[in-house]
């Protein structure tokens, strides 16, 4: 009975191991499946995730080229039809020391009414998905040139501009080393030129022949004469220039798509209004893009020439025969209304000054003086921007990059807003 009771025993336990084995090797075998299932849910899972983000990145990808072809569109806008601004001309141009000068106020003018306006990045859909965009670099600008050189006569700024270039008036050889050579220079017309007396714009360097170099003056240093000496950069063979050989400066092909500004004539050289006129249209002639959009600035005196308002007047009405609505009457301007428009009131010398047809006093750096203040300045710097935008230069870029829409709505929720950026500005 006992040996029975232990054999069914024996026989149950062995029942149950196998039993339990075969459960355990069913949950192992299981729990293998189980496993392997999850690793092939999470490989499908990776490789839908990676397939998710490579589709992500291609459509981010295209929205930023999306985003930039929207953008490089406005800015070939802006390259056709606003490239830059270059004002050429004289100490009216460049501005009196510790002054202001009128192209740095056109500047400003067109940073206020048009390059802060600009805003791409409000065109674009969900542009908070694109925060690691620096949307600075989505930004317009418009280069204004300051071409002008204190004292300049109108045939060297026309030199300095290539419109009428310098030549030199006898053979020289050019040495094999970088020691100077002496250069007597005129314009191509024959007419005496003195490049450098006031500042370097658009001189340097320059190019004597296939040579380049740079063009340096030496005030009264020989019998009380200035000098000029042509330093070539680079050492090489030993070249002849032949009188008659043009010295072209670096402005010659620079800035011909600009739109021009011209200011000459202050400091001559013309025997007349209407030499004065051809000299102007001969340098607005540089001007390959953009032939039909330029502003042109009548002088305020004009120094050598015994002043009377009727020759001034002569030079006026030549000057608006020949330009029309692009020529700006600064004088006749200065001497009207623009001792108001700069809220001064007219002192006694000013009443004087006005009185024979030149400039209020007021408007001078100091009586009689040829050269402007700051004051003048801001407002000849406002003129040139107000005209440009009712001749229509703006327009198409106004149009293309909504310029126009957004300034109405910046009008209309604070209508004092330019004023107020103008001011702090100008200040």
């Amino acid at each position: 009975m006992w040996n029975d009771n232990r054999r069914k025993t024996i026989v149950l336990n062995i029942f149950l191991s196998i039993l339990i084995l075969a459960i355990l090797g069913g949950l192992g075998y299981f729990m293998l499946r189980v496993r392997q299932e999850t690793r092939k849910h999470d490989e499908e899972l990776s490789e839908l995730y990676v397939q998710q983000q490579h589709q992500q990145t291609e459509t981010r990808q295209e929205s930023i080229s999306s985003i930039q072809e929207a953008y490089n569109k406005d800015m070939d806008t802006v390259s056709e039809y606003l490239p830059g601004i270059v004002c050429w001309g004289d100490s009216l141009t460049m501005g009196s020391s510790g002054n202001i000068s009128y192209p740095s106020v056109l500047k400003i003018y067109l940073e206020t009414f048009f390059c802060d306006i600009y805003d791409f990045r409000s065109t674009v859909e969900n542009a908070e998905d694109f925060s690691r965009l620096n949307w600075d670099d989505y930004r317009v600008s418009v280069p204004v040139v300051n071409m002008g050189a204190g004292g300049e006569d109108s045939y060297t700024i026309l030199g300095r501009a290539g419109a009428c270039p310098f030549v030199l008036t006898k053979d020289i050889t050019i040495p094999a080393d970088t020691d100077p050579v002496e250069v007597t220079l005129v314009s191509d017309t024959g007419n005496p030129v003195s490049p450098l007396i006031g500042g370097n714009a658009g001189v340097n360097t320059v190019y004597i022949g296939e040579v380049e170099g740079t063009l340096s003056l030496v005030s009264g240093s020989s019998r009380n004469k200035d000098q000029y000496f042509f330093t070539r950069l680079e050492a090489g063979e030993e070249t002849d220039a032949v009188k008659g050989t043009i010295v072209e400066t670096a402005a010659t092909y620079e800035y011909t798509d600009y739109i021009h500004v011209v200011c000459i004539g202050t400091y001559g050289t013309f025997k007349n209004a209407a030499e004065l006129v051809e000299q102007v249209k001969t340098l607005l002639a540089r001007q390959t893009g953009n032939s039909e959009r330029f502003i042109v600035l009548g002088p305020c005196a004009v120094k050598g020439s015994n002043f009377s308002a009727r020759f001034m007047n002569s030079i006026d009405s030549a000057m608006m025969q020949a330009f029309g609505n692009r020529y700006i009457n600064v004088r006749q301007y200065l001497i009207g209304d623009g001792l108001s428009d700069a809220g001064i009131t007219a002192t006694k010398a000013d009443k004087k000054a006005i009185s024979a047809g030149k400039i209020p006093v007021s408007f001078q750096v100091s009586e009689n003086s040829l050269e402007l203040n700051g004051k003048a300045y801001m407002l000849i710097g406002k003129l040139v921007y107000e005209r440009m935008e009712s001749l229509g230069y703006f327009d198409e870029v106004f149009e293309e990059l909504s310029i126009r829409d957004t300034t109405k709505q910046i009008l209309k929720e604070d209508p004092s807003y330019f004023e107020r950026i103008l001011k702090n500005r100008l200040s």
